[in-house]
């Protein structure tokens, strides 16, 4: 959550010709729901039902970029799946950098939305230890703030 994954995948995607999908608007589109509306209607476990299916439903697309929420990769075996599809970047943003992008937009966050500063940083501390595991099986990790997407673009090719 925070960490730029729209915005390269987006460049990325365009910069090698490939498709674009954002996970989170494949759910919306399927549910007919905002990101929040799930979350406050049907519930975590509802929309983590969801992203699971519609990240199976790219298995039959070839050359995309997917950027999926943040959480993706820990639940339902997703992170294999992904794996599965082809090359998976961990985009290792610093914790500083994601405290200062979320406190300017939580309220669109349904994890974080109404948390304070300091709630904020402890849940982006929390959260990351715990899902460390799953990050650290993707096959490409990168700091976003210390390699350009050009640069990501030349290993993805070498991958």
């Amino acid at each position: 959550m925070g960490s730029g994954k729209s915005t390269w995948g987006k460049w990325i995607a365009e910069k090698m010709g490939y498709g674009f999908f954002d996970l989170d608007t494949l759910i919306e589109n399927r549910a007919n729901l905002k990101i929040n509306d799930i979350f406050d209607l049907r519930g975590e476990d509802f929309f983590r039902e969801m992203e699971a299916g519609c990240l199976r439903e790219l298995m039959d697309e070839d050359d995309f970029v997917l950027a999926c929420g943040g959480g993706t990769p820990c639940f339902h075996d997703n992170m294999r799946v992904m794996n599965s599809l082809g090359t998976t970047v961990w985009l290792n943003t610093p914790k500083q950098v994601l405290a200062s992008r979320l406190l300017g937009e939580s309220d669109n966050r349904p994890l974080v939305r109404g948390l304070s500063p300091a709630e904020l940083q402890a849940f982006i501390d929390d959260t990351l230890d715990e899902r460390l595991p799953f990050y650290a099986q993707a096959k490409i990790e990168v700091d976003p703030i210390a390699m350009t997407p050009d640069e990501l673009i030349k290993k993805l090719v070498h991958a």
